[in-house]
């Protein structure tokens, strides 16, 4: 009896495993009718670049030579574009442009089809097309200060914002010329070479909105408000201080403190081991003769000792060469600053060196002077 009874177990259990197996084939019928289902090679790698009302898509095949097309699909597979492909049995690198692309972020959907019609499986990515709307949110960079000398207009910047990659101006020369000239977000300062004085000019700031950008967008071109100058700075920056009388440089810096910039740094007669007497001078190499109509002196700041100043040309560095021609003289009164206006008829560029003779002084022997600057227009 009991033999009997697991017999009967085991043929029921029989009976369901094949119930079982015959539901299993029912679930997995439809997918192999015809046969084994074929797929095309997936994508490798692929990536989607910004631009302005572009997108660059960027993508990979690895040992496909058998694809004949890359199909990218977006707008929920409303757009495609199908791009022909000949790839080869390595790894092989493609570049298209979707092109028309309206400001917005997308989502891409991208498979492959081979020679024989058989579809890869999808891959999914994402990309964004910039345009007027981004351009409405940035601005142009802003101008902090603007300067003239003789050799360039000096446009001195703010800091940039983000995403911004160069700033363009565009200026008119002496000659006429309208140029252009650009600088990278990175630096603070723009010249624009030769430029005319009383003159305006123009820029604009380019921008992009991600790292990998293709394409950078410009602003619309804005008119600074204010001219450069009409009257221009000598640039220095070549010029030397060849010889001075005396000196103490301990703490103001010496005689090449006379043309850097800094009226916080000065040139002062010798005092450390004896004081030295008057008259005192120092010249000035200023490469090739200029034409100048001003000079702007100043002592140093809080310092009255420095009185009386006459200016000479020559083409000598000899201090006791006698060919130096007085061009012009004045005095200290009140406050740091002395302007000495070239007289009218005076040619300045008639000579290569300038000596800056200090014949007296409030505080006998005792001078110091922080900065001499030179006028053209």
């Amino acid at each position: 009896m009991k033999k009997i009874f697991n017999k009967t177990v085991i043929l029921a259990v029989a009976f369901l495993l094949l119930a079982s197996c015959d539901g299993m084939m029912d679930v997995h019928k439809e997918y192999i009718e015809g046969g084994e289902l074929i797929y095309a090679p997936k994508i490798d790698s692929l990536n989607f670049i910004a631009g302005k009302e572009r997108i660059l898509f960027e993508f990979r095949l690895y040992n496909s030579p058998n694809v004949k097309t890359v199909d990218v699909y977006w707008n929920s597979k409303q757009d495609s574009m199908i791009i022909p492909v000949s790839p080869t049995s390595g790894l092989d690198s493609f570049y298209v442009i979707l092109p028309n692309m309206a400001e917005q972020s997308y989502t891409f959907d991208v498979r492959t089809t081979d020679n024989f019609g058989h579809k890869s499986l999808w891959t999914t990515d994402f990309g964004n097309s910039y345009g007027e709307r981004y351009i409405s949110t940035v601005s142009n960079r802003r101008i902090r200060s603007i300067n003239l000398t003789d050799r360039a207009g000096e446009i001195n910047w703010m800091s940039g914002g983000e995403g911004m990659v160069r700033v363009e101006v565009e200026y008119r020369a002496k000659n006429g010329e309208i140029r252009t000239v650009h600088t990278s977000a990175n630096d603070s300062k723009t010249l624009c070479l030769d430029v005319a004085s009383n003159s305006k000019f123009r820029y604009r700031s380019l921008f992009i909105p991600e790292s990998l950008s293709i394409d950078t967008l410009a602003l619309s071109w804005e008119e600074y408000e204010t001219a450069f100058p009409g009257e221009y700075m000598f640039d220095r920056s070549d010029w030397s201080v060849v010889s001075v009388s005396d000196e103490t440089a301990s703490d103001g810096g010496g005689k090449n403190t006379l043309i850097d910039g800094d009226l916080g740094t000065f040139w002062h007669s010798q005092w450390d081991g004896g004081n030295a007497p008057l008259p005192h001078w120092a010249i000035i190499d200023m490469i090739s003769p200029k034409n100048f109509f001003r000079i702007d002196i100043y002592r140093r700041a809080g310092n009255t000792d420095s009185k009386s100043v006459e200016i000479y040309i020559g083409n000598s560095a000899d201090p006791d060469d006698a060919s130096w021609t007085k061009i012009a003289e004045g005095q200290f009164n009140s406050g740091d600053k002395l302007t000495i206006d070239i007289p009218s008829g005076i040619n300045t560029a008639t000579g290569r060196y300038l000596k800056v003779f200090l014949p007296d002084s409030n505080r006998d022997p005792f001078i110091s002077i922080a900065e001499i600057y030179f006028w053209g227009k």
